[in-house]
């Protein structure tokens, strides 16, 4: 397919505050095949400072690069061996490889977490930002919860910008796969993931991003609810419970607490098991809003639903 690119002469593209549309706008104008050098060129020809930089790196992936369900599922390359005589050495092989996962995904245009987060810290060392490849552990469904992995399942990126570490996750920014298909959808929450959000959804496997973010270890992290990034991005708080098994009461309801919520937001429960969500009992003191429902017997997990999304998800015991 012929691109077409459109050029600026004589000024430079700059941003206030948040507002990225200028950045977006020029960005999906880039071609869509290109090599990692030539993406980095044009994103420093085009932007000034490092956080336009890594703006315009997280949209052109997010809007250019597929997630390789195939792979995911069905994975043809699970590891990776070599042999070496030296640390030097070793750190060359590293490197090669890194490259080799590099191009392949901007070669096929799909990739899995591994893809995105190696392209991500490609096109940032070539812009000379100082960033890192973080693996860790995420969990995507309710039947993770309370169930810690030894190996890491995910990968993401971190960048120094203005002195500070920044998350970004350009796999979960993509878009997200629904029955059994991955379609594409653009989250803006994951670039520049808040740091005291952090570990909601995402668990560094070196103890030293745990740090960075706050002190917690991988057991409580796998005991939290599912956060979706809908919840996360608004002002809402999950003041309890804080365990994602939630347990009955004497009468079999089960209740959430959720701070800053408003009587006029649409309040719905799913359960695992039934077409219909079910709407609860909704009750209101200061800020804090009291949502309570009894369960079908069989359910054993809950979705609370807020205005149309499932935002919290659990395990009932």
């Amino acid at each position: 397919m012929k691109q077409i690119l459109v050029f600026f002469f004589l000024i430079t593209i700059s941003v206030t505050a948040q507002d990225f549309s200028i950045i977006d706008a020029k960005v999906k104008s880039y071609p869509k095949l290109i090599s990692a050098e030539n993406l980095a060129n044009l994103i420093a020809t085009d932007f000034n400072s490092d956080t336009e930089k890594v703006r315009a790196t997280y949209v052109w992936l997010t809007q250019n690069i597929r997630y390789d369900l195939a792979e995911y599922y069905n994975p043809t390359r699970t590891s990776y061996s070599f042999s070496y005589s030296s640390e030097d050495e070793k750190q060359q092989k590293i490197t090669t490889l890194n490259n080799q996962i590099v191009s392949e995904t901007l070669s096929t245009r799909k990739a899995v977490c591994e893809g995105y987060a190696r392209v991500f810290a490609k096109i940032c060392t070539l812009l000379t930002i100082e960033n890192e490849f973080i693996k860790g552990h995420i969990r995507n469904s309710p039947n993770e919860i309370g169930k810690p992995i030894y190996n890491p399942n995910h990968a993401w990126n971190a960048v120094k910008i203005n002195g500070d570490w920044k998350y970004f996750d350009s796999t979960w920014g993509a878009g997200h796969e629904e029955n059994g298909k991955w379609k594409r959808n653009f989250t803006n929450y994951f670039f520049d993931i808040p740091k005291e959000k952090l570990l909601l959804t995402h668990f560094p496997e070196e103890t030293l991003w745990q740090l960075r973010a706050k002190r917690m270890n991988k057991t409580d992290f796998y005991n939290q609810p599912i956060y979706n990034h809908n919840f996360l991005d608004s002002n809402l708080i999950l003041a309890s419970p804080s365990n994602g098994i939630i347990k009955k009461d004497e009468e079999g309801f089960i209740e959430f607490k959720i701070k800053n919520l408003k009587n006029t937001q649409k309040i719905f429960v799913g359960f695992k098991g039934n077409r219909y969500a079910q709407k609860p009992i909704v009750n209101f003191n200061n800020s804090i809003g009291y949502i309570k429902i009894l369960p079908p017997n069989l359910s054993k997990e809950a979705y609370l639903i807020i205005d149309g999304n499932v935002v919290l998800e659990f395990i009932i015991e």
